[in-house]
């Protein structure tokens, strides 16, 4: 039976669920949250901004900033991990300057093993939600690192980039394709390939979570040659098959209270 949460003395987690349309009004929380979005989506607005968050994505909000949540036709269910300021200090971590919804496949990783942990739930949860809260900081202070340049960058050429390999394929001559290889690279971190990868395997984790499509279709719906090619990439992301997400999350109702 998976409980509704789990503490240790300076961390607590807790796993949510909220109906279809459902609206939470203005409210904060008093310590930096990280909310794993497992499924359903909502509209999260934040110092003037509002962002789609999506299964796959965490949100990340610093302690006392007021939000206010709309959640979408399928209602969502989510864990949100709470870490204490004395946490921090203990740690030596700082609040990672970063604020909205991430598609980050290792704290995604992360969550997965969250909702784990709410499973288990034994004597040994503490330590354990502890090691989380330790690596969830780790994770974000590195994304935190390199968000401000590559969202700067990506909103000048975005769409260049997004279609890149096919331009440069197009357009440019070998010697110009590898520039453009090695500025996107340096922009995110890793190959046009690698990234295409990532974006298939998020699209394909909302969908394993929010319909009843088949793994072979969902596979070829998000472009991978073929199932065992999903399931390659789904378990080197986020360290479990497609088969065994589906399997943690089909029987979860998305209604429910905090």
């Amino acid at each position: 039976m998976q409980r509704p949460s789990i503490s240790s003395s300076n961390v607590h987690a807790v796993r949510y669920g909220r109906k279809p349309g459902e609206a939470l009004d203005w409210h904060q929380h008093h310590n930096l949250t990280l909310c794993f979005v497992i499924q359903g989506d909502y509209e999260e607005t934040i110092r003037g901004r509002t962002f789609m968050c999506r299964s796959g994505d965490v949100v990340i909000k610093a302690p006392g900033a007021r939000h206010l949540n709309k959640f979408g036709s399928r209602g969502a269910v989510c864990l949100l991990l709470e870490i204490s300021e004395a946490f921090l200090k203990s740690s030596g971590f700082m609040d990672p300057s970063l604020t909205g919804p991430f598609q980050d496949h290792r704290l995604a990783r992360i969550g997965l093993e969250l909702q784990e942990e709410l499973q288990l739930a034994d004597r040994l949860t503490p330590a354990m939600l502890d090691s989380i809260a330790t690596r969830s900081l780790v994770s974000a202070l590195r994304l935190s690192e390199t968000e401000a340049k590559r969202r700067r960058q990506q909103e000048a050429g975005w769409e260049l980039l997004h279609n890149v390999e096919g331009f440069a394929e197009k357009f440019l001559t070998s010697r110009e394709r590898q520039h453009v290889r090695r500025a996107f690279c340096e922009i995110n971190g890793c190959s046009i390939h690698s990234y295409g990868l990532k974006q298939r395997a998020f699209r394909a984790f909302a969908e394993l979570v929010n319909s009843d499509n088949s793994l072979s279709d969902i596979a070829a719906g998000t472009g991978f040659y073929d199932q065992a090619h999903f399931t390659k990439v789904f378990v080197k992301l986020f360290g479990m098959t497609p088969g065994r997400l589906r399997s943690r999350t089909c029987n979860q109702q998305l209604a429910g209270n905090r």
